[in-house]
């Protein structure tokens, strides 16, 4: 059972956000239940389950004197570890300092009075939620020490399972586009170091991109156009074409 907290310290706020929540959880895929809507970050702190899956909904731009936001959320931290962040705010240029306290945010969502484009923002965090219990459930029956490799962008810092990840893509100078099962990013690094960290099932397919060969749904007949289980295509580089089709064959893919 997924636990949901919320708190915003505006009553208007905290009721709109937890009806979509309320409305939103009867079609989860994954038990859900809110354990606590709020004005008071007190009430937070004191009731933090860590041995629970817990998500914190929580206004960064809380008024308490004790607690805004940021500071709930590394109070937070302290107790569960694991939980999943998402702060809702009007300011997004925020988002840098839970990058500097390594508070590991799921997502931000900007406060805004079209009630249906923040329905839709708070559906989809609880889906790539819901989505991610459901995959970590599957691969700790599997591998009890599921592998996770860490992503950093100018603001946050994302971990992902490996055998999440679909496909690498370089998109600037020292920029990469990130696409996983569950969600898609942008963070800062380098193709080349990617590809001594990754496990033999992914293939650098030509210099901008790498590809989890696991994830492949369909190739053209001289492993020119690979499609991937996302829909995405990608071109393989004729020199490594003939490597592509030795590793598939290798692997048996």
């Amino acid at each position: 059972m997924i636990k949901i907290f919320i708190c915003d310290d505006q009553e208007i706020h905290l009721k709109a956000i937890q009806k979509i929540i309320e409305d939103g959880i009867l079609f989860a895929e994954v038990p859900m239940q809110i354990k606590l809507a709020t004005t008071d970050p007190f009430e937070i702190v004191n009731n933090i389950t860590p041995s629970e899956t817990n998500v914190y909904f929580l206004d960064i731009d809380l008024s308490n004197e004790t607690y805004d936001g940021l500071k709930l959320a590394i109070k937070i931290r302290e107790s569960d570890s694991h939980g999943f962040l998402i702060f809702i705010t009007s300011h997004l240029e925020f988002g840098m300092l839970t990058f500097e306290y390594k508070l590991g945010a799921f997502d931000y969502i900007v406060k805004t009075p079209d009630t249906e484009l923040l329905k839709s923002k708070i559906n989809s965090a609880l889906k790539a939620i819901a989505d991610r219990c459901q995959t970590d459930q599957h691969n700790q029956e599997e591998d009890k020490n599921p592998q996770r490799i860490k992503f950093t962008s100018d603001y946050e810092e994302k971990y992902v399972l490996i055998n999440e990840l679909i496909m690498l893509e370089v998109i600037g100078n020292h920029k990469l586009q990130i696409m996983s099962k569950h969600q898609n990013f942008e963070c800062n690094g380098a193709l080349g170091k990617l590809e001594y960290e990754l496990p033999n099932y992914f293939f650098r397919c030509n210099r901008s991109i790498i590809i989890n060969l696991k994830e492949v749904a369909s190739r053209s007949e001289k492993n020119e156009t690979i499609t991937l289980s996302n829909g995405a295509e990608v071109q393989c580089s004729k020199r490594q074409q003939k490597k592509f089709e030795q590793l598939i064959t290798k692997l048996n893919l």
